[in-house]
């Protein structure tokens, strides 16, 4: 149940690719990356959770930072020049 709230914020991909900034293309690359790669951890961290529920609870501290970075980086198109 858990793992499902992580990944939620996956699925507020039509909104980050409507707000890139223009011309920033590591930033979308970053953006078309991320639904993919939060999906992958999600799969990851239930599959690991029965053996190894420490890898479980790291990959999804890396999804939660993760969210935080591409938002941060489509909403302050700054942060990807600085």
């Amino acid at each position: 149940m858990l793992i499902i709230v992580f990944l939620l914020p996956a699925f507020s991909f039509p909104v980050l690719v409507a707000n890139l900034p223009a011309g920033e293309e590591t930033v979308k690359t970053f953006v078309w990356i991320y639904p993919f790669y939060m999906l992958l951890s999600a799969w990851l961290a239930w599959s690991a959770y029965q053996t190894r529920p420490y890898v479980s609870w790291i990959l999804l501290l890396l999804m939660a930072l993760s969210s935080a970075a591409v938002w941060a980086l489509v909403m302050n198109p700054g942060l990807a020049a600085a």
